[in-house]
This record gives structure tokens, sequence and C-alpha cells, in this order.
């Protein structure tokens, strides 16, 4: 009897330290919201193709783009140094082995928040598979900057940016699509920024 009221605790410890280390209440309340900017990513490029007008994916073409992510109480306000977790995930028909094993987005850690992919260290993932990566918001501002690096060799590239902070979530499509299938009126210029 008394081992199986010790398992008990046992458990009811051991699930209640899962549940509050996984929502963080005591920092993150229930109305915490999540917001990534820009909203969405689209980069319109000229296919690169070989003889046969199969892509070819090259690491020499790419982009680069900042995303600024923001953790908000119920009152609107930045919450610092909160728990953060980043997912990036390509879509199934950009992931390998379909091109290779050649990769087609990277997630960067903008460390020294400069919009610059510059050390070796920013890199957190680039295998291919979807990726979570656990951060926390800066201390004053309640923001985390990273960078997402899109190989623009062909389009129909797709990948889903998506940020967790307690009960708060919000996500981002980025993807690359043809110059063709540009809407007029917008030029590359417009989307290299």
């Amino acid at each position: 009897m008394k081992h199986n009221r010790l398992i008990n605790i046992s458990l009811v410890v051991l699930l209640s330290s899962a549940f509050f280390g996984c929502n963080n209440t005591d920092q993150l309340g229930p109305d915490t919201t999540v917001t990534i900017a820009p909203t969405e990513q689209t980069w319109f490029v000229s296919d690169l193709l070989d003889s046969n007008g199969n892509c070819v994916v090259s690491q020499d073409y790419y982009q680069d783009n900042v995303f600024v992510i923001t953790v908000r109480d119920s009152n609107g306000s930045p919450i610092g140094e909160a728990d953060l977790a980043i997912y990036l995930s390509p879509s199934n028909s950009t992931s390998p082995p379909q091109h290779n094993n050649e990769y087609i987005f990277y997630l960067y850690d903008d460390l020294n928040n400069n919009g610059v992919v510059d050390h070796p260290q920013e890199l957190v993932s680039g295998t291919g598979q979807p990726i979570l990566y656990e951060t926390k918001t800066e201390r004053y501002h309640g923001t985390k900057h990273i960078i997402v690096r899109t190989n623009t060799s062909c389009s129909g590239y797709l990948a889903s940016l998506e940020a967790f902070a307690g009960d708060g979530f919000y996500s981002v499509n980025i993807s690359t699509e043809a110059i063709d299938d540009e809407p007029s009126g917008t030029t590359d210029e417009e989307n290299i920024e």
C-alpha cells in the first residue's frame, strides 16, 4: 500500500514538473502572444536547370531574411528572457532525398543582432529535417532575431517557420516562386530587403 502511494506521489510530482516545465506558467500567462515579422517571405527566382530541365541546387544561390519574433503578455508588454521554441520545417517536396541531400533552408540565431550571418556558431540547423531550436527572448525587448537562409536555385521550395512561447504560437511561410508567377508591380529588388 505504501509502495503504491509512493508511486502515485512520484507520478504526480513528475507530471506536474513536466507540465510546468513545458508551459512555463511562472513566466508566461495563458494570454501570452507570439508574433513574427515579416509575416511571410516569398523569393521570386529564375530556375537554375540542367539540360534535361531538372533543378540544379547550388549552394551559391541563396537569400537571407531576418525574422523578429516577439513575445508579449496579456497587456501587450514584451516579455524578456521568455522561453521560446522555434521550429523550421521544410515541406516534403523540399526535403532530401528529393534534392540529393542538398539543403534548402537553414536557420541561424542572429547572436549579435546585426542581420548578417557572420559566424559559424550562428547556424542552428541545416540538416534538411525539421528542427526545434530552444532559446530565450532578449532581456529588455522581449524579441529574438533569427535569420532564415533560403536556397534560391529553383522555384517551388516551401518551409514553415513557427514560434512557441507558453500558450502563444505564430507561423509564417517562406517560399520560392518562379519569376513568371510574380505579381505585377513587384520587382526582385523589393523582395531582397
